[in-house]
């Protein structure tokens, strides 16, 4: 059975934006504990930036519920160095399940997402979940966010040429098309793919693929393998 007692290095308390969804019931129904032994500060805000950034800034460290409709009211702006401490942290109502919904609540700096329809002991968890620290979100967007966060870290590293390079293997291009496209000798290519393939930790073409499609961890490839994908085409 999961833990679901607080950290004490947690948000202690909560601040939930007005709603027709109610969801200051919802989340205190979630989070009751005995009298005398309650583990959070409840607040309620009004529809204003001005009356949410007073709150935040007061209760701080604070966990922040929103509806999804009403997310435009956050002052993300004046908040960026509370979230960016997790001092301030936000947990979305949406039932926008799909990937690119939960990726630009996270891009505005949401930590969970949870539908309308949750149920009060999974809502405990998310809230938990998230003041200790975690994203509640599902597996498979954080795995493209982390692919995606670490696909740009590698462009830094890589230069313009090898850039330009990458980008054509991915589309499938040959050592020859390469050259052709990039009115370089195709020794040059195999130059610029050897560097490349050891800055992003792959052996091989099909390596560099994966890598472009997964990650790091299913890039590797067998001998066999690397011996067939790097003849000159």
């Amino acid at each position: 059975m999961p833990n679901t007692k607080m950290s004490e290095k947690g948000p202690r308390a909560v601040i939930c934006l007005e709603g027709p969804a109610n969801l200051w019931s919802l989340v205190k129904r979630s989070l009751h504990g005995p009298p005398g032994q309650e583990e959070f500060i409840f607040a309620r805000s009004q529809e204003s930036s001005a009356d949410v950034l007073a709150l935040c800034r007061r209760l701080a460290p604070a966990l922040v519920v929103v509806e999804d409709c009403r997310i435009q009211t956050l002052p993300f702006k004046q908040l960026r160095d509370l979230i960016s401490r997790r001092d301030i942290q936000i947990l979305v109502f949406s039932d926008k399940l799909d990937d690119a919904s939960y990726a630009d609540f996270f891009q505005r700096g949401c930590t969970g997402v949870v539908p309308y329809n949750v149920t009060a002991p999974l809502l405990r968890r998310a809230i938990v979940a998230i003041c200790e620290g975690e994203l509640w979100l599902p597996r498979r967007v954080l795995s493209k966010l982390a692919h995606d966060t670490l696909l740009k870290g590698i462009t830094r590293k890589v230069t313009q040429r090898e850039s330009e390079i990458f980008k054509l293997v991915r589309l499938g291009f040959t050592n020859q098309q390469i050259a052709e496209h990039l009115f370089i000798s195709r020794e040059t290519v195999r130059w610029h793919l050897r560097s490349l393939y050891s800055k992003i930790g792959v052996e091989s073409r099909a390596g560099a693929i994966r890598y472009a499609k997964y990650g790091s961890e299913e890039s590797n490839t067998s001998p066999d393998e690397a011996a067939g994908d790097t003849v000159v085409q």
